[in-house]
């Protein structure tokens, strides 16, 4: 033994010394080269506290007696390290009813473990702990063979139900211990890191297999536990609570826990997969999982016990294990094999996938990872996904085709029926999707029902960009060519939402196309609808590119070849922009109805174009709902304060196929369309595509815009019918309200306004800014203005601007007393003022007897009241019939009196 030990450290100190030359200046080679070499020297060996005896053959130890306890074995070691290659093996020859065996490793060295590990003679399924505090390597020929669940930890203790600590720092003396079951692990401030480099580490069917320190990194490795339980717990100076006997499931620590990082590289697997499916438990500060590395658990009949993450700081997956490959970087719960592209041999499986829950920080996929549940059995059901973080950033890359959070029926080619893919609920402050990154769910074949797409995102949600293939960044809910079923709803609830450059919310059913496996039919089914809530929405910029040229905007949609009908858009908003060729989309190109547009925002503005396409095109920011089918468009329905449609932007209801077009239908306070702005419906042979508009106080037109219904071929224009307190245009710059056929009767307009200012009825459409109906080989609409108010110009006469005082043009009588009377009878009448000399004029005869009209009495002169002073109207109401009168302010008081007699100088 003591030869073995010289010639192992004679052996290390001179490749150390080689190395050192070489590698002086490398901090990280130094340190492996020093654990391993600490390790070889040391190998098994029994600190003497426990009855523990290591009988060794070379580098092979066999390890028996100890301490037993009931079914619990205690074994107690200096030193624990399993060379290349070696084995060694508890032999349980002398106590064969044990269940658990407890090691703890006292010396201070790490334990390198490059061979096998091992129990035998056992009438248990035996589990074992393996406890060394300084640390723990498993090289790339570690192995396990024992019948229960095994668990390597770092911790300083193991604690028991009944209060007994069994401790790897305080060894001193014979220590207690007891038959009572393990019920913690008690991790110091120095706890060390467990690596596992290349390892393949495996336990049987159902059992548990646990690694417990203050780091974990896996390179190369696989941990595998079918149908069991996976523990990785990365953490210092606390306190992990163990429930569940039967598999050691850990719970959380105290506070004060200093959490560590996980780290899976180089296409490691972390797998609990199996009949039924395991579950998988990872806690740290933080969890990098890159280079095709994967966390899964896959069920082929069973419940799948799912895959919980949570870390303190962050949770990254990064990465394909090389460019051109397919393999990952992720998460994955599945019923059935998600990483072929071609189905199982044998029947389809059943079972219900597991769930996966995140909870960290912030959570990063980035270059080609993906947090995947999926179903490809019958009459199955895939897990649901929840993600709780503060930042969510998801980036795609040029190396990779799937990406992002999936939640999935089928896989390229599926047999499975009646499936059901589970939720995708993603709830942070802020969410970014980029660069074709995902959130999704989707019937991709075979039948089933797609599940839900929930995202809250506090302050905001931004989703742009496209990767190399030309896919987009998108939150979808789809049903895939040859799929048939019900497509997954989609609600949002964000600050801010932000889609550019491509980047879509999209419910639709796909259709007909040729793929690598074949022509596909169209997708048939019923597709989910769109629910939107939000402080602000932006939607812009197509994405323009080589690959593909992608419009930017919230879409439900069924394609070309599809049979069934579109979902519905509903978006709640303070604000919505439009621009630069961003579009609110609802089309029909198969067999089914497309869905409605409801939009209750209080303001809205939808403006300019986009930058030419490849192809030359050239995209107007739009609010569309359309069809190019026997089947019927969707209805547009806006609820706002204000909206603003500018620049060449329009809203449209269409059909240009056989169907009926859906309705515009809006509602606000203003519309105001500016600069060739356009509300407009389309028909070409079938019906509706009506327009009605409510502005409670201004429809505004400038600068050609127009709201126009127009049908082509035999079909009947639709109808406009507009309420507005005012309706404005300019004369001159061509602004028109306008319900157009051609070979079918023109719609009817209806106007409701309490006044029309710049716009005329016009038979046909002219440079100036008209209302008209026609049909230019049928019958002609009708056009019925109401105009319930009045031109305030109409019937009012220009006043002087100096108003003429009657009381100083007219001179009044005599008053009563001065004391005197006069009359006059006879020719001539009376003059003008008693002054005055009467002119002498030709005889009058009045032959009448006048004494039947003279009254005896006093003459008193009468004095005229003063007339009231002509005011100017400032304003107008509405009286209770119903009629508008003009207003004035009241006349001014101060008005001269007449004169009289009494102002006159005396004689």
């Amino acid at each position: 033994m003591v030869t073995e030990l010289c010639r192992s450290a004679g052996y290390a100190y001179a490749f150390l010394s080689t190395l050192t030359i070489g590698f002086l200046s490398s901090a990280l080679v130094l340190p492996a080269i020093l654990l391993w070499s600490r390790g070889a020297i040391a190998q098994v060996t029994s600190d003497g506290t426990t009855n523990t005896i290591v009988n060794s053959n070379g580098n092979n130890f066999t390890i028996i007696n100890g301490i037993e306890k009931g079914n619990n074995l205690f074994h107690s070691f200096s030193n624990f390290s399993v060379p290349t290659g070696a084995w060694a093996r508890f032999d349980l020859i002398n106590t064969p009813n044990i269940k658990t065996i407890f090691s703890r490793v006292t010396g201070g060295n790490i334990s390198n473990i490059d061979g096998l590990i091992s129990t035998l003679n056992s009438n248990n399924a035996v589990s074992l702990f393996l406890m060394n505090p300084a640390g723990i390597v498993f090289g790339a020929n570690a192995r396990l063979n024992i019948g229960g669940s095994f668990l390597g930890t770092t911790a300083n203790s193991i604690k028991f139900a009944d209060g007994t600590e069994f401790s790897a720092v305080n060894a001193s003396g014979t220590p207690l211990l007891t038959i009572s079951v393990p019920v913690g692990l008690q991790l110091g401030a120095n706890a060390g890191a467990i690596q596992v480099q290349g390892a393949d580490l495996r336990v049987q069917t159902g059992q548990t297999l646990g690694l417990v320190g203050s780091q974990i990194d896996m390179t190369g490795a696989k941990l595998t536990a079918p149908d069991g339980h996976i523990e990785l717990w990365a953490v210092q100076n606390a306190g992990i609570q163990m429930e569940n006997q039967a598999q050691w499931q850990l719970t959380s620590p105290a506070d004060t826990a200093n959490w560590g990082t996980i780290s899976l590289k180089q296409s490691s697997l972390v797998d609990a997969s199996g009949i039924n499916g395991g579950g998988i438990n990872i806690r740290g500060r933080g969890l990098t999982v890159q280079d095709g590395s994967n966390i899964s658990s896959t069920t082929s009949a069973g419940q799948g016990k799912g895959i919980t993450i949570q870390t303190t700081e962050f949770a990254e997956f990064l990465g394909v294990s090389a460019p051109g490959q397919l393999l990952l970087a992720g998460v994955n719960t599945s019923v059935g094999n998600q990483f072929s592209f071609f189905p199982p041999s044998g029947p389809p499986t059943t079972g219900q996938a597991g769930n996966i829950t995140i909870e960290t920080n912030r959570l990063r996929l980035a270059n080609g990872a993906w947090i995947q549940s999926s179903t490809s059995g019958n009459n199955s059901i895939a897990g649901d996904i929840t993600i709780h973080a503060a930042d969510v950033d998801m980036v795609g890359d040029e190396t990779s085709f799937f990406l992002g959070i999936v939640n999935t029926i089928g896989t390229f080619i599926s047999f499975g029926n009646n499936n059901q893919s589970g939720r995708v609920a993603v709830d942070a402050q802020r969410i970014r999707l980029l660069d074709g990154d995902r959130i999704s769910s989707s019937l991709l074949a075979g039948n089933g029902t797609a599940g839900e797409v929930s995202i809250r995102a506090v302050e905001s949600l931004e989703i742009r960009g496209a990767n190399h293939y030309g896919i987009t960044s998108a939150v979808l809910a789809s049903i895939e060519g040859g799929a048939t079923g019900q497509g997954g709803r989609i609600t949002i609830d964000a600050g801010s939402l932000i889609l550019a450059n491509g980047g879509t919310i999209t419910s639709g059913l796909a259709g007909a196309n040729n793929t690598l496996f074949g022509s596909m039919p169209g997708a048939q089914g019923t597709a989910g609808s769109i629910d939107i809530r939000a402080r602000e929405v932006q939607v812009s910029d197509p994405l323009i590119d080589t690959y593909s040229n992608s419009i930017a905007g919230i879409t439900a949609s069924v394609g070309n070849g599809a049979v069934g009908s579109g979902g519905t858009i509903n978006l709640t908003a303070d604000n919505l922009r439009v621009f630069n060729g961003g579009q609110i989309t609802s089309s029909s190109q198969g067999q089914g109805n497309a869905g409605n547009i409801n939009l209750q925002v209080k303001n809205i503005d939808i403006q300019g174009i986009s930058q030419p396409l490849t192809n030359g095109q050239i995209l107007p920011s739009a609010i569309t709902a359309s069809s190019t089918t026997n089947f019927n468009a969707g209805t547009i329905n806006i609820t706002s304060g204000t909206v603003k449609v500018r620049n060449t932007a329009e809203v449209t209801v269409s059909n240009i196929g056989s169907g009926d077009a859906g309705n515009l239908n809006i509602t606000a306070n203003n519309i105001f369309l500016d600069n060739k702005a356009s509300l407009r419906s389309e028909v070409k042979g079938g019906s509706q595509g009506n327009i009605h508009l409510q502005a409670n106080d201004v429809l505004l037109l400038r600068r050609d815009s127009n709201i126009t219904t127009n049908a082509t071929g035999t079909s009947t224009g639709g109808n406009i019918d507009i309420t507005a307190g005012a309706i404005i245009a300019v004369p001159d710059e061509d602004s028109d309200i306008v319900a157009n056929a051609v070979l079918g009767s023109g719609g009817n307009i209806q106007i409701t306004t309490q006044g029309i200012f710049g716009l005329k009825y016009r038979p046909q459409l002219t440079p100036e800014s008209d209302i008209t109906a026609s049909s230019q080989f049928g019958v002609n609409g009708t056009v019925d203005i109401n105009n319930i108010g009045i031109d305030p110009n109409s019937g009012l006469v220009e006043l002087p601007a100096n108003v003429t005082d009657p009381s100083q043009q007219i001179a009044t009588g005599c008053a009563g007393n001065q004391g005197s009377s006069f009359v006059a009878t006879g020719r001539g009448g009376i003059p003008q003022n008693p002054l005055q000399q009467v002119t002498s004029e030709r005889t009058w005869a009045d032959i009448r007897d006048i004494s039947a009209y003279r009254k005896i009495g006093e003459v008193t002169a009468q004095i005229s009241s003063s007339p009231e002073v002509l005011v100017q109207a400032t304003s107008w109401h509405r009286n209770a019939q119903g009629k508008i009168e003009l207003v004035a302010d009241k006349p001014s008081t101060q008005v001269q009196q007449p004169l009289t007699c009494a102002a006159l100088r005396k004689i």
